[in-house]
Parts: structure tokens; sequence; C-alpha cells
């Protein structure tokens, strides 16, 4: 479930949201790049957001992250 919602404007057409979803078993924080005016996942929402962070060193051994957040509602 949604419980905390914020967003960060990183330029003029992308800002960061950050989700604070809580379930049973614990607490994550899912970060996700948006459009201004995007709609955003509703507090206490239901969701099922699955994440993947890739981690890669660049040829002059610069560590680079990159992160996808897939969101799945309803019924699978």
């Amino acid at each position: 479930m949604i419980s905390r919602r914020s967003k960060r404007p990183l330029r003029e057409d992308l800002e960061l949201v950050t989700y604070t979803v809580t379930s049973e078993n614990a607490t994550h924080f899912v970060e996700a790049f948006t459009t201004p005016g995007e709609a955003y996942f509703s507090l206490g929402e239901l969701v099922d957001l699955e994440v993947e962070v890739r981690t890669f060193a660049d040829s002059k051994g610069v560590t680079h992250h990159r992160l996808r957040v897939c969101s799945r509602t309803g019924e699978f």
C-alpha cells in the first residue's frame, strides 16, 4: 500500500516521485521518473511495484546506476 508520496522537480519536463510502500513484511522506498502533471499513485492505493536496479562500471571505472520501475495493479 502507498503510505507516503513526495516529488522533486529535476528539470522543467522531469520530476522524481518517491513512494513509500508498506506491506506486512517491510517498508520500501520506490523512486520513479515522471513528467510533471502525470498521474500519481494515490495514498492508500494497493500496488505491486517491481523495481530493477542495474549497476555497471564504464571503461573509466566510473560506476553508474539505472533504476526502472514497473508498476502493476489489479489481478494477475
